[in-house]
């Protein structure tokens, strides 16, 4: 992975007197995933930075996506298939969950372990962090869960409050670090706003924001975690994109369906098998008996 592939051409769009906040628009480093011949792939992203401390960043990007809500939250809370949709991961996965409630419920809580490839300096590495899930999903300004978010459609519009310009419904998921070797601090939120459906085309539309705090542990300089997560948080931004564009909701819960049947295929070949064994014990030590 190149840290300065030819499209991740940055302008500086501003910067603040005291140098301490910074818009820069970034292109990303390129994927084989992303490789096609819409030029969807060379979006550029506007990417805020924020020095924080002189050892810690908040970084920050957003993207629109030609997509539902759903589609977008739907590949966002896919928790263990997460590094099928992001380049950048090569491990996702839940170790613990809510007792009760689904994922993408809007008030499920999970702790998730990331294993992401990143190139610093010119050395490949991989960063692990384990971080706690927490969902909520904001409409007109209160939180709760689905349940609530649909007893306020009924009462503020008889349209869904998700593709109202007035009440736009708004889903985040808020994660916080609790265990990683390279990071003191990883801890910000994904947030998903329903936007008014696209004029000219008539499809729906949806904001999509990425915010990040990060604090360096051990050797790594801040300067260049800096460089590597503002490379990556475009071509993150764009996966998610495309996969909500051309997975979506649907394609998730085909995905889940199928991993639901092929497991119950597996317990329901583990047990046959265990009975087969229990039968031909049974038969060999009957012989044995007659014998």
């Amino acid at each position: 992975m190149s840290p300065m592939p030819q499209r991740s051409t940055i302008t500086k769009s501003t910067t603040t007197s005291s140098s301490l906040h910074m818009s820069w628009w970034f292109g990303g480093t390129p994927s084989a995933s992303e490789i096609s011949t819409t030029g969807e792939e060379c979006e550029l992203v506007a990417v805020r930075i924020e020095k924080t401390s002189s050892n810690s960043r908040r970084i920050a990007g957003e993207i629109v996506v030609d997509a539902s809500l759903m589609d977008v939250w739907s590949i966002l809370t896919d928790y263990d298939n997460l590094s099928t949709h992001v380049p950048n991961l090569v491990a996702s996965k839940r170790i613990s969950g809510a007792p009760t409630g689904n994922a993408g419920d809007g008030s499920y809580e999970c702790r998730l372990y990331q294993r992401g490839a990143q190139r610093i300096i010119g050395f490949e590495f991989g960063a692990d962090v384990t971080m706690d899930m927490t969902e909520a999903i904001v409409v007109a300004g209160k939180t709760g869960p689905i349940t609530q978010s649909h007893e306020l459609d009924a009462k503020l519009s008889p349209a869904p409050v998700s593709s109202s310009s007035m009440f736009p419904e708004e889903r985040r998921i808020n994660f916080k670090c609790v265990d990683s070797q390279f990071f003191s601090v990883f801890d910000g939120t994904w947030r998903v706003v329903q936007m008014p459906d696209n004029p000219f085309t008539g499809e729906a539309e949806t904001t999509v924001s990425y915010t990040v705090d990060v604090r360096p542990k051990g050797p790594v300089p801040v300067a260049a975690l800096e460089w590597r997560i503002r490379e990556d948080v475009p071509t993150n931004l764009r996966a998610v994109k495309k996969a909500a564009m051309e997975v979506g909701m649907n394609g998730v819960m085909a995905s889940q369906h199928s991993s639901v049947n092929a497991q119950s295929s597996a317990d329901d070949s583990d047990q046959g098998a265990f009975a087969d064994f229990i039968l031909d014990y049974e038969n060999e030590t009957l012989g044995a008996y007659l014998e």
